[in-house]
């Protein structure tokens, strides 16, 4: 399954249709959404270490059941190991604990836009390790409006008394390094995207990962699955991860990782519709600009023939669930 999405990007995608346009919409949709969804948990009274630490437990049983479904082979050990734990550690668990901790203070849409930044990171962190990685002209004007974009979700914070809300701010933001950290550094090691039992491997070590810190810090391992911490829970898992990962590994299969990725413009304004919907939340003017530099930036790093972002456009944008890490995700 996995092999042959790379063989087929490779070859030459074949033309997306209308119906995996939808699908990626959707997919969009999911992920963005996950982002007011953990901090509708969180809101109602859900810890936060264990709150993610049960997502991803729940999320890795959901990912090796997929494998198994799907009569997935088990890639070699040293791939596995390699995959399962710096993925694990870096992609999927620092960026879960960073993410979850800050959306202890900050907004579901906010946190999205800020997420989105993500392979704008990684497309900086990939030069010195992925060769062939550099920028012309439109891909250095694409990284500075992408710095734009952070500066300006971070400028009422830092204007306002006391930087109140900053450091959930910074937090979500050390949640899209670690993605870019985490999806370089993979990418480096290993060849072709990741399939199920990669993924679900990730999730259990980054579930564990979690679940200790929780233990550790006095938090406590328990999660009280009632109300909406139980219902947000059940999204998160489900649907977010299993669900969006099944989406997601479907369009990367058959319309190739370059394609499939461009949910990475559907999610932040998923978080910011799903955001305000759910919880009432304000969509500010910071937001807005920073959104519309932020995707520009994108824009013109994808676009442009004289850079080459691999690590961005090979993979995928983090999903708050995280989603798939397949690197080249």
């Amino acid at each position: 399954m996995t092999g042959g999405a790379a063989g087929a990007e490779a070859q030459g995608s074949p033309t997306a249709t209308r119906s995996d346009y939808l699908l990626l919409a959707l997919l969009g949709v999911i992920w963005g959404s996950a982002f007011p969804v953990i901090r509708w948990g969180l809101l109602s009274g859900a810890p936060i270490l264990a709150f993610a630490g049960l997502r991803l437990v729940l999320a890795a049983a959901g990912a090796a059941l997929l494998a198994l479904l799907l009569r997935e082979r088990l890639p070699d050990r040293r791939r596995l190991a390699i995959s399962t734990i710096l993925g694990g550690i870096t992609v999927v668990g620092a960026y879960a604990a960073f993410l979850y901790l800050g959306e202890g203070s900050v907004p579901g849409g906010l946190s999205a836009v800020i997420v989105a930044s993500a392979p704008i990171w990684s497309a900086i962190i990939a030069i010195p390790f992925l060769p062939g990685e550099g920028f012309g002209v439109r891909g250095a004007l694409g990284l500075g409006l992408g710095f734009g974009g952070v500066a300006v979700l971070f400028l009422p914070d830092l204007l306002s008394p006391g930087h109140v809300g900053i450091l959930g701010a910074a937090l979500v933001l050390a949640a899209a390094l670690s993605f870019a950290v985490g999806s370089v550094a993979t990418r480096r090691l290993l060849k072709g995207p990741q399939g199920s039992w990669e993924v679900s491997g990730q999730f259990l070590v980054a579930g564990a990962l979690l679940y200790g810190l929780a233990g550790v810090s006095g938090e406590g391992v328990v999660v009280p699955c009632t109300g909406t911490v139980g219902l947000s829970l059940l999204y998160l898992a489900a649907v977010s991860s299993v669900l969006g990962m099944t989406i997601y590994l479907r369009l990367h299969h058959r319309i190739g990782p370059s394609r499939a990725n461009l949910v990475a413009y559907v999610n932040p304004l998923a978080g910011l519709a799903v955001g305000i919907l759910l919880l009432g939340e304000s969509l500010t003017l910071s937001e807005l600009g920073g959104l519309l530099l932020i995707v520009s930036g994108l824009g013109l790093l994808r676009s442009d023939p004289g850079s080459a972002p691999r690590a961005p456009r090979d993979a995928a944008l983090p999903a708050a669930e995280p989603g798939p890490t397949a690197v080249g995700k």
